[in-house]
Parts: C-alpha cells; sequence; structure tokens
C-alpha cells in the first residue's frame, strides 16, 4: 500500500476529487438530471427491448433495463459516475503501461476525473457516459499490447458494436479503426477478427430491425436529422429537386433562418407529415443540398466544427445559450417558466422508471451554488482540444525514424477519433455541447499519448547514445 501511495500519489489526489465532485453532486441533484425529450424516450424503450424506431438505438435502454428491476434512478446515475472514475483510471494505467510518466499520465486522465461537462453528463439519464466508456475502452483494449491478438480485437470490436448502438456517431469509428490495424500491420487474424465482428453483430442487428418495425437501418429518423442540418443553408431556387421533395424547401429567407437546425425538426410545421415511415423524402433533400450546394454545406460544418476546437467560440444566440445552460448544474433548481421554455437540467422522479419529472421546488443551497459555479468555470478549454489535435497530427510525422513511431500512430488514432465524432455530429445533426463531450476523454488521451512520443523522438536526436539503445 505504501508503495502505492508513494508511486501514484498524485492520480489518487486527482481521483479522490473526482469522487468528492460526483458523491456531492448525487447529493445536491438526487437522484439524476432529465433532459426533455431524449430521457423519456430511452426509460420507455427500456421496458419494451426493441430496435430503434425513431433517432434512438437499442444500447442505452438495454444499460437502462439492467437497472429496472430495482426501480431506482439514482442507482442508474450512480453506476455511470462510477464507471466515469473507472474509465480514468483504466485510461492512467494504460497510458502508465504505455511508460508515461506519473505527471502526464494524472494530465491525460484528470479531463475524465474533473471536467464539469463530463460530471454533469454522467448525472443524467442520457447515453453520452455510456458511450463514452464503451468506446474508450474498445480503443484501449486494442492499444493495450504491442501487437493485439485477435481475441483482443474481437472483444474491441464488440464494445465498438455497443458503442454504436448506444450513439450511431460512432459508426464511421469502425472504419477508422480498421484502417488503423491495417497500418499498423496488425495481422491478418487480428484484421479480419475486428472487421467480421463488426460485420455480423451489425447485421444481425440491422436484421432484427428490418423484422421489427421494417427498416434496415440503425435509426427511422436519419433523414428528417440530417434535412434540418442542410435546411440552414438549403437554397430552393438552386436546388434541383423531385416534386416530393420540393414541399420541404424552408419557408424562411436564408438570411432569417434560426441559429438551431434542430428547430426543423421540432417547431417547424415542414415536417409534420413525414414520419419514420417516409423518412427518406426528407433524407433526399438533405442529399440534394449536400450535392448541389457542397460548398455552401461543408462551410456551414466547418464553422461548428471550430466552435469544438477554437477560441472564442461563446458568443452564441438565445437559442444556443439555452441549449449550453441544459449541461451546466443550476444552482436553483425552481421552475420559472414553462418546461419547453426551460434552459436548465431537470430533476427526474426517483422513484419511476415511467413517469415524467414533476416541477421541482428545491431552492438554492450553498452547495449548489458550488457546483453550479464548477460546472461553469472547470471545463476543458475549447482551445486544449484544438492543440490536441495539431498534437496527435505532429507526433505522426515529427522524425518517423526515431523514437516510438507507434505512439504516435497511436495518438493519432485516439485524436482522430475523438475529432470525427465532433465532425460526423455536426455534419449530420447540429453543433452541441454535448455531442463534443465524449470527444475529451480521447482527445486528452491521444494528446498525452502525442506529447511522450515527441519528448522520446527529441530526446534521441539529441543523445546519440539512446538512437542506438
Amino acid at each position: 500500500m505504501k508503495g502505492i501511495l508513494r508511486g501514484h500519489w498524485p492520480f489518487l489526489i486527482v481521483l479522490v476529487s473526482g469522487l468528492v465532485l460526483r458523491v456531492l453532486t448525487m447529493a445536491a441533484y438526487y437522484p439524476a438530471f432529465w433532459f426533455q425529450g431524449d430521457s423519456g424516450a430511452y426509460l420507455k424503450a427500456s421496458g419494451h427491448l426493441a430496435p430503434g424506431n425513431g433517432p434512438n438505438t437499442l444500447g442505452y435502454p438495454l444499460f437502462l433495463a439492467i437497472f429496472r428491476p430495482f426501480g431506482s434512478l439514482a442507482l442508474v446515475s450512480a453506476v455511470q459516475h462510477l464507471l466515469g472514475l473507472g474509465l480514468a483510471v483504466l485510461i492512467y494505467v494504460f497510458l502508465r503501461r504505455r511508460g508515461l510518466p506519473g505527471w502526464l499520465a494524472v494530465l491525460g486522465a484528470t479531463p475524465t476525473l474533473l471536467d464539469g461537462h463530463q460530471i454533469t453528463l454522467e448525472h443524467y439519464l442520457l447515453g453520452e457516459a455510456v458511450f463514452t466508456v464503451l468506446l474508450t475502452a474498445s480503443i484501449i483494449m486494442l492499444l493495450w499490447n504491442d501487437r493485439p491478438t485477435w481475441l483482443m480485437c474481437a472483444g474491441a470490436a464488440a464494445l465498438l458494436t455497443g458503442a454504436v448502438l448506444t450513439r450511431t456517431v460512432g459508426l464511421g469509428i469502425c472504419a477508422l479503426v480498421l484502417l488503423y490495424l491495417v497500418i499498423r500491420r496488425a495481422g491478418l487474424k487480428q484484421v479480419l477478427a475486428f472487421g467480421l465482428t463488426v460485420l455480423v453483430l451489425m447485421l444481425g442487428y440491422l436484421t432484427w430491425s428490418k423484422a421489427t418495425n421494417g427498416h434496415f437501418a440503425l435509426s427511422t429518423a436519419q433523414g428528417r436529422y440530417l434535412y434540418a442540418r442542410t435546411a440552414i443553408v438549403a437554397d430552393c431556387s438552386k436546388l434541383d429537386l423531385t416534386d416530393e421533395q420540393r414541399p420541404l424547401c424552408p419557408r424562411e429567407p436564408l438570411d432569417q433562418r434560426p441559429e438551431r437546425p434542430d428547430w426543423y425538426l421540432w417547431v417547424s410545421p415542414v415536417l409534420k407529415d413525414y414520419g419514420p415511415e417516409r423518412d427518406d423524402i426528407p433524407g433526399g433533400f438533405a442529399k440534394a443540398v449536400i450535392t448541389q450546394q457542397p460548398l455552401d454545406y461543408a462551410g456551414s460544418v466547418l464553422s461548428d466544427l471550430g466552435k469544438y476546437l477554437l477560441p472564442g467560440q461563446q458568443n452564441y444566440g438565445p437559442s444556443m445559450n439555452c441549449l449550453s445552460s441544459w449541461w451546466l448544474m443550476p444552482a436553483d433548481l425552481r421552475d420559472t417558466v414553462a418546461k419547453e421554455d426551460r434552459c436548465k437540467p431537470l430533476l427526474a422522479d426517483g422513484s419511476s422508471f415511467a413517469n415524467e419529472p414533476s416541477p421541482s421546488q428545491v431552492e438554492p443551497s450553498a452547495l449548489r451554488e458550488f457546483l453550479s459555479w464548477y460546472s461553469k468555470h472547470v471545463q476543458t478549454p475549447h482551445t486544449a482540444l484544438g492543440i490536441a489535435v495539431l498534437l496527435g497530427l505532429f507526433a505522426l510525422v515529427f522524425r518517423v525514424r526515431r523514437g516510438r513511431w507507434r505512439d504516435g500512430l497511436d495518438a493519432a488514432l485516439l485524436v482522430g477519433t475523438g475529432l470525427a465524432l465532433m465532425a460526423v455530429a455536426v455534419a449530420t445533426s447540429m453543433y452541441e455541447p454535448r455531442y463534443g463531450v465524449p470527444s475529451i476523454t480521447l482527445m486528452a488521451v491521444g494528446a498525452t499519448l502525442a506529447v511522450h512520443r515527441l519528448r522520446g523522438a527529441s530526446a534521441r536526436a539529441e543523445s546519440p547514445e539512446l538512437e542506438k539503445v
């Protein structure tokens, strides 16, 4: 025990700090945060497990179903907090195993433990916390040994498929990881084990979806979400549309389009006649915008991607500020406006897996004041994520023949995965602070690996003796 304390006490301090913050969150906001719409849909789906018939897939409802017999939503949020702590321990052990000094390994795990957005999302009845754990654990499993076995590749594929079925934004990561295994020359058995496991599990789910709701798709709302993303820039005077697609033209002039694309999902009357069975029509409209207005669409996507990675990106309009406030812990839980106009978390009803939360009348306290301040001010800076991207790229190309180039490739995979999640989110849906939180964990681990690689390469360049080692 003394050896553990002596060698790892900085990490233990940060770990205990993360634990205390989570215990305080549980005490201040018992039993869990509730996000209007999504939380209720997940809980309802957990009682009738089936392939997603809407925007949500099976992963998170299946996770919730494990706890349904206990009837406690507090147990769900507590386990999600424990998963966050466990993931941080895994990250630290992995980085030390890879030879990183203690201070650098602690730095790689700190965002997962202390970032205010991370802790807030762990307390929500939403899939992000589970998604982050599944995805990060999958990649760490692949990177654990110098050469992964085919069993480890199959296990990583199973975890990654679970992540995809929790949030479909992870689907493209399967191809990214497969490409990594090929470049890494992991071996034919390893590549096949990973690829076939993903293929079999995904085909099984899609076949089940086809048999259950008639759609061979992960979601029956992909077309509508993509429509909302493209409606912001759609110029129907320039588009060649079919007679079915033409009624979907936005009614607002281009310079008066809403700030949030999801306005077209929940407020605009244009989509009211397009249910799951007609999802291909708004999807076709979206594809027409992408192919016929590629620069406008790309510019919109890049602008939103920059909000995750560049400094000075907090000057949003009222609707985006309201959405961002949902991911901060509130000092005052009392309802002062109608639920649909609310800009802060709701508290779940801890006694039921089915009921919508009742209005909260909990007054501010010193503890909630502190947690509100903490969640607002202790966040991973946007600039740090942008620097992580540069570090991942630089570590990959800097002095390729010096040091452990594998560290650079692994760093690029982790950072690239985080960047890909952000890019796919804004390309298929919208900029949303919540969607970028899983990337923080991945990019922090990747950035510390990149720094380790760059330090090692520089040391070998300065010390010819090390070059012979």
